[in-house]
């Protein structure tokens, strides 16, 4: 039976006691021992298996196994880029977004061009805050009593440079949500979604926006039958082409697919927008005053609630940008080369030696990136120790209850006291995180690479690895040290 407790914050659950002879919780040698079992799982012949322990406070590594081998990450790289970017920004930095008149407002016009200029925001036009924030862009027109642009929307990305895409991202995922482009101008999470409704007589296709271009052959199937639906969108196009069967008595089918250009996208969803709301716009360029003129200037949630959306559902493209963001404010370059050197300085400035890592992106989605199950867990002790401790650690999913963690450690020990940052790509299955024990905190990092079994079987071996953690020290309660900032 469990008994819950508050814990500034958020809820910790005791542990369940297991039961024979064991030695002193969390004895190196009982650490081992658990290593040991995990590295003999059948499943996992001949994957390579790395772990790394450490105590949060002053004992450093507890125990480990193969934890100075480079390994691919996964969505692990995500604790890299969220420390880097809390560290360097704080937690209560906010990114903006800028529209700007590029002419006169004279009689209820802009002659001239209208001008949305990126500054880094992952989460502008992002569900239902982040499109209240994208209307008053629309209402900043309306109140200087603008009812027509003689010119476009045009928008401004350069902020964070020319990359749109990781180093070394697969071209066969590039029109699959998790792989939407970053850039320093962002909208709508930089996809459009596709929505499938079951009809009698025909399915009902529809896009958001609205006036993206799709072409749907779908067709009614049985009732009771499964949905067999594809959409895709070909490289570098923009049309979305949806087919398939949908059963007459189905749910709705849902898709979101990344857009090829995200500024272009933006400004012309921006367009759009400004149309529906009656100011008319127009189709070519026009030249206006030399200095544009600032109308209105959107600023982002603060940077701990965006870090908290990013670990808590593993957001690649919040991952890339606070990444990307981090490396353009303190070294004035955005690009994948600045953000892995600047990275490195922040983890040596943490306390963690970033010999040997390779960081091909923010996200972990890429397959170069190469990094230290040692290093991660040096990451996550370090970070505990620091002031940035709750915001950090805030947004880590629980096990068995929230985020990536929700569905996993359901009936373990395990459940409501770990909280720990998933990751899973072809191949590599990750789990680091946090183990609360009566002394203190652990923390861990377990990665496998190049398993052959099914990753639900590799990410069950992962899990009965802590789940025999928690089990070293069954009375163990979440120390109330850390707290969940508000989220905005």
């Amino acid at each position: 039976m469990h008994r819950r407790c508050l814990a500034f914050g958020f809820l910790w659950l005791p542990l369940v006691a297991c039961v024979g002879t064991r030695l002193p919780p969390h004895h190196p040698a009982a650490i081992d021992a658990a290593i040991a079992e995990l590295r003999a799982t059948a499943v996992l012949a001949g994957a390579r298996v790395g772990v790394s322990v450490f105590d949060c406070g002053a004992q450093g590594r507890v125990a480990g196994f193969a934890d100075e081998d480079g390994f691919a990450t996964a969505s692990n790289m995500k604790l890299v880029s969220a420390a880097v970017a809390l560290h360097t920004l704080g937690p209560d930095h906010v990114f903006a977004t800028e529209l700007l008149a590029g002419g006169e407002i004279r009689d209820g016009v802009l002659h001239g061009d209208l001008l949305l200029r990126g500054l880094g925001d992952p989460s502008l036009a992002h569900g239902e805050a982040g499109m209240a924030r994208a209307e008053r862009l629309v209402a900043a027109l309306r109140d200087r009593g603008v009812a027509r642009v003689t010119g476009r929307v045009k928008a401004d990305d350069t902020w964070l440079g020319r990359e749109h895409l990781g180093l070394g991202w697969q071209w066969d995922y590039l029109d699959e949500d998790y792989a939407a482009p970053f850039g320093a101008l962002c909208w709508r999470h930089n996809v459009v979604t596709v929505r499938v409704q079951p009809h009698a007589a025909a399915p009902v296709v529809t896009v958001v926006p609205a006036w993206w271009p799709v072409q749907a052959e779908v067709q009614v199937a049985a009732a009771g039958a499964s949905p067999k639906i594809s959409v895709h969108r070909a490289l570098a196009r923009d049309p979305i082409e949806v087919r398939g069967t949908i059963a007459a008595d189905g749910k709705v089918a849902t898709f979101e697919i990344p857009v090829p250009d995200p500024a272009a996208f933006a400004a012309r969803d921006l367009a759009e927008m400004l149309r529906a709301a009656g100011i008319v716009v127009g189709a070519e360029a026009v030249a206006g005053s030399a200095e544009p003129v600032l109308l209105a200037r959107i600023e982002s949630p603060p940077l701990h609630a965006i870090v908290a959306e990013l670990l808590r559902v593993s957001d690649n493209l919040y991952a890339e940008q606070v990444a990307r963001a981090s490396a353009r404010v303190a070294t004035g370059d955005g690009s994948t080369e600045a953000m892995a050197r600047h990275a490195k300085a922040v983890l040596q400035q943490l306390g963690v030696d970033p010999a040997g890592c390779v960081l091909a992106d923010g996200s972990g989605l890429s397959r170069r990136n190469l990094v230290r199950p040692r290093q991660l867990a040096m990451l996550l002790a370090a970070m505990h120790r620091s002031d940035l401790q709750a915001p950090f650690v805030a947004g880590l999913p629980v096990a068995g209850e929230t985020g990536t963690l929700r569905n996993r450690f359901r009936d373990s020990s395990a459940r409501g006291v770990v909280r720990a940052k998933t990751g899973f790509i072809s191949r590599v299955v990750c789990l680091s995180g946090y183990l609360p024990r009566r002394d203190g905190t652990f923390a861990f990092c377990v990665m496998l690479n190049d398993f052959t079994c099914s990753d639900d079987q590799a990410k069950a071996a992962v899990d009965r690895f802590v789940q025999r953690l928690c089990d070293l020290d069954p009375d163990a309660v979440a120390p109330p040290t850390i707290a969940d900032p508000v989220r905005t």
